[in-house]
């Protein structure tokens, strides 16, 4: 039997002064934690708890002290503290359904200092079994939670070797270019006088940026590669009958 492992390191130290009672009463159990400076460093020997156990009084009291801040995982954790036994001495909670990696988001999104928090977790496994290594980076701001696995870099490698086999090789028609505008401007007003009250050196190179992406979004120009499109066809049926027949006066020599 293979025994599968995911140990996690939280590379920022959080400050104290950011998380809640609730908060550092849930983390300090899905995690270990040691005290850094003004702060806490999180890390998991083996994996990330999801189901803790937690004191009926410890409980009560983080969710009391935690009541007025703006934390998602305070609602989560008091409707099953409401479904518990008033006389449980301990409480088990499953966290499965809310993930470490909000109440995270939650710390960052309220603190002063954290733009951001990092976690790295790497698999490991007891037997060299082929799915039991990689590892995963997460990366939590206060907007987005971003994360690839080893997994998908691999897949991110495989699509980019499809992409650049030769069958899916693209060839660049048309680019618009910013600085040949700004010389078509020059030209424009000076051939036609009437064109605008303006020179040339009015027009900024942010009007000419956002003229660009305006023409850009307005062309249509489907026809037009499906034209070049067959000229290639035929161009390649040429070169290919090219190709045979130097092959065949080589062959007949």
């Amino acid at each position: 039997m293979a025994d599968y492992f995911s140990p996690t390191v939280i590379q920022q130290t959080l400050p104290n002064a950011d998380i809640t009672p609730l908060e550092r009463l849930l983390l300090t159990r899905i995690f270990s934690a040691e005290p850094d400076g003004d702060g806490l460093y999180f890390f998991a020997d083996e994996r990330p708890a999801d189901m803790i156990s937690v004191s009926h009084a410890e409980l009560e009291a983080a969710l009391a002290g935690s009541a007025l801040a703006d934390s998602e995982v305070n609602a989560h954790v008091a409707a099953q503290f409401a479904k518990a036994r008033t006389d449980a001495d301990e409480i088990e909670l499953d966290l499965s359904g809310m993930s470490w990696e909000f109440i995270l988001q939650d710390i960052v999104r309220r603190s002063s200092t954290l733009r951001y928090v990092t976690a790295i977790t790497s698999f490991t496994c007891s037997k060299m079994r082929p799915d039991g290594f990689g590892g995963m980076a997460v990366l939590i701001t206060a907007d987005a939670i971003k994360g690839k696995s080893t997994s998908d870099i691999l897949e991110d490698f495989l699509s980019q070797m499809e992409d650049d086999s030769p069958a899916h090789q693209t060839h660049v028609l048309l680019d618009l270019r910013e600085h040949a505008v700004r010389e078509q401007i020059g030209q424009a007003i000076e051939t036609d006088p009437t064109l605008t009250r303006l020179t040339a050196e009015a027009i900024s190179d942010a009007d000419i940026h956002a003229a660009c992406i305006a023409i850009a979004a307005q062309s249509e120009l489907s026809e037009e590669r499906g034209a070049a499109e067959f000229r290639a066809a035929l161009a390649a049926i040429g070169e290919a009958e090219r190709r045979q027949a130097v092959r065949g006066i080589g062959g007949a020599r």
